[in-house]
């Protein structure tokens, strides 16, 4: 079944699935969140794996979580943490925290929905802290 019969597709998604289609890389990324958002995991998880081998910091975070937590693709933490510590080397802020948080707990056992729940927290976290920076003016 074609991506664009599974969902309703805006005018803005349409140019991102071209763009991406014909190998705009921060599209690509965007198409994996869009399909993310939707529920199709697998899906996401292709388009943030082009775009992570073309060392787009954002979806090689994204290619982290998935495989992290298994979104599209069989769960692999070390793989997953590999690509959160590649985005965070090329300033990824949010890879940069969720990398700092496993390491400072190796031995966590979380797994799962608990784990999901904590880099969700560590995101929403980087998120909030660059808004006040904006509202701020600090930034």
């Amino acid at each position: 079944m074609a991506l664009w019969t599974r969902f309703k597709l805006e005018d803005e998604d349409v140019e991102c699935v071209l763009a991406a289609d014909e190998g705009d890389i921060e599209a690509q990324c965007d198409l994996g969140l869009l399909l993310l958002s939707h529920g199709m995991e697998a899906e996401a998880y292709g388009w943030f794996s082009k775009a992570a081998r073309h060392f787009h910091a954002e979806a090689m975070q994204w290619q982290g979580r998935c495989l992290i937590s298994g979104w599209g693709t069989e769960a692999d933490r070390e793989a997953g943490i590999m690509w959160l510590r590649r985005a965070a080397a090329r300033g990824h802020a949010t890879a940069s925290h969720m990398v700092a948080w496993l390491d400072a707990n190796p031995e966590s056992a979380l797994a799962g929905a608990e784990l999901e729940a904590v880099l969700d927290r560590i995101e929403q976290k980087v998120i909030l802290g660059a808004l006040k920076e904006t509202a701020d003016g600090t930034n």
